[in-house]
């Protein structure tokens, strides 16, 4: 039987520390923790009784097993009533706390006076020692505490389960368990060992359903915060909703633009109300993209809504609904914007001629470089152009699911390919012959040359898409399916898109081109050359564009 209470005092342990390390970094539910440690101590307590060797022994460990007993069923029921939304006065909670202490100052009487055990003597349960006690007086006040307190939890639930829509259904069954099992293993304990203390089973098996209304508790206390410190606030709606769209609550301005949310109840997902549809429809959009913005117009006011991810512990709990009232921020806007359409239309232009200027600065610049480049003579214009046939043949058959703008964009990109040449050396640059490897090495650095150029120079001028991609083609058009490329080794899918697209234009063109190292290689060669090269050096999803693209890229060299 000692090794019953020790495991008994050890789970109890157990569950205080859990609840410590767990919710070490939000605000503790000091109830919760009060009785977590209680349990603890009553606990430790029958433990200390079991191995009790003097009458002395047994009667403080008695004093120990009574914390539990006097102060854990007040603490429970001003849990209850705290997550059942019901306000005690202040001087109630003082009144159930000081009976508590009057109990346990007769409890502290035992071995002193019989105004609380007549007599005690001890006993043997197996290994264990225990008291058998003659009760006095003092111990019916206990029973007051013990059993009235429980009826009236009880009676609270079942009022808030029946009554109060505000109130959460699953919180309010778990309190229910919490009771009905707690007295039904005192009932069966009692029947099938009349012997034994099944208390500290009871504090164990209370503990785990605290620790799981605690982890409930963290995230509707995180909704009670954010509603009551915003309530306050006139411009501002709150709602939310659970990962799986139930109704957790709403602030009074959200209820009063939407009175419908005044009928939702707690737990329960909204679809019974029609003219809320809406919001489950933006909360499904909200999976989709990182923030959802809507509009809503009610009586005659305009409302703008954002909807964001409530977050617990790195994990999604929730939705957030803000909605703000925006009708003078609307009106203004709707008359600012009949007076800015010219002024708008002005500095696109003028946003247009700039692009424009910085688009033709780098072509300018990638002539330059080519002009310097005896050995490639007109390969930027002629991979320009293979780009665009390539493009043209993916949108032609549909063999990849490329939108406008990015098609608009690598045919833009393309000129800047070889940006970086312009930092190589002549004596590299122009030497007429195949490079060694050392000025091979010094070539290579072309690439990520050509990556910097682009989003120096174009950086805070074009739109951040297009920087990207174009820096994507100068950087990356080296590199190889099969990672064997250069400047950064990349492989396979890890190769942006465009860089893919650009390698097999730029390949292609050294081939079928004269180069004072090399004569042009024939259309059947280079045609096999690619071919085989694909899946190890291009991207095999190029394959069909290429194939495809064949008699256009023939037509156009030949030419």
């Amino acid at each position: 039987m000692t090794t019953y209470y020790g495991i008994m005092s050890a789970l109890a342990l157990i569950n205080l520390i859990i609840f410590i390390l767990f919710f070490r970094e939000k605000k503790l539910n000091y109830y919760l923790l009060a009785i977590l440690a209680i349990v603890t101590i009553s606990n430790a307590g029958n433990l200390v009784m079991a191995m009790a060797k003097t009458l002395e022994e047994a009667y403080i460990a008695k004093k120990i097993c009574y914390v539990g007993a006097c102060f854990i069923p007040p603490i429970i029921l001003m849990v209850i009533f705290k997550m059942c939304n019901i306000n005690i006065k202040k001087w109630m909670e003082n009144v159930l706390i000081m009976y508590s202490f009057i109990i346990y100052s007769m409890v502290l009487t035992i071995g002193h006076s019989d105004i609380y055990y007549k007599s005690v003597q001890l006993t043997k349960i197996g290994d264990a020692t225990g008291i058998i006690p003659e009760y006095n007086i003092g111990h019916s006040f206990f029973y007051v505490l013990l059993y009235g307190y429980l009826l009236i939890g009880i009676a609270v639930l079942f009022y808030s389960l029946k009554r109060k829509n505000s109130v959460s259904r699953k919180n309010l069954w778990a309190l229910i368990g919490l009771e009905v099992v707690t007295i039904a293993v005192f009932l069966i304990g009692r029947i099938i060992a009349p012997d034994v203390e099944v208390t500290p089973v009871n504090y164990v098996i209370d503990g785990w359903f605290l620790l799981y209304l605690n982890r409930r508790v963290t995230v509707y206390s995180l909704e009670d915060n954010i509603i009551s410190s915003l309530d306050k606030q006139d411009d501002y709606g709150y709602i939310m909703f659970d990962n799986k769209r139930n109704y957790l609550g709403a602030n009074s301005l959200a209820i009063d633009i939407l009175p419908e949310l005044g009928e939702c109840k707690i737990d329960r997902p909204i679809t019974n109300h029609n003219s809320l549809d809406f919001l489950q429809k933006e909360i499904d959009e909200l999976e989709e993209i990182e923030d959802t913005v809507f509009e809503l117009d009610k009586n005659e006011q305009h409302y703008e809504g954002h909807i964001n991810r409530i977050w617990y512990a790195d994990k999604p709990v929730g939705f957030l609904l803000e909605i703000e009232n925006a009708t003078d921020r609307y009106k203004y806007t709707k008359l600012l914007a009949e007076y800015n359409d010219n002024l708008r239309d002005e500095v696109d232009a003028k946003t247009a001629h700039i692009r424009s200027i910085q688009s033709k600065l780098l072509f300018d610049m990638a002539n330059i470089m080519e002009n310097r480049d005896d050995n490639t003579g007109g390969h930027i214009k002629r991979t320009s152009d293979v780009v665009e046939i390539l493009i043209k043949t993916i949108k032609e058959y549909n063999i990849l699911s490329l939108d406008d703008r990015f098609c608009q964009a690598i045919i833009k990109a393309a000129p800047m390919h070889d940006l970086g040449k312009i930092a190589i050396g002549d004596n590299i640059l122009r030497k007429p012959g195949r490079l060694t490897d050392e000025e091979f090495a010094i070539m290579q650095g072309h690439a990520a040359k050509s990556g910097e150029l682009v989003e120096s120079i174009l950086g805070g001028v074009e739109e951040e898409y297009f920087v990207n991609l174009a820096k994507n083609v100068a950087r990356h058009h080296h590199e190889k399916w099969n990672g064997a490329g250069y400047p950064d080794h990349l492989k396979g899918e890890e190769i942006p898109m465009e860089a893919r697209i650009m390698a097999i234009a730029d390949v292609y063109d050294a081939l079928v081109s004269k180069r004072c190292y090399k004569e042009a290689m024939s259309f059947e060669q280079a045609y096999k050359v690619m071919m085989e090269s694909m899946g190890s050096h291009f991207d095999p999803q190029l394959e069909e564009v290429f194939v495809k693209s064949r008699d256009k890229l023939e037509a156009y060299y030949s030419e």
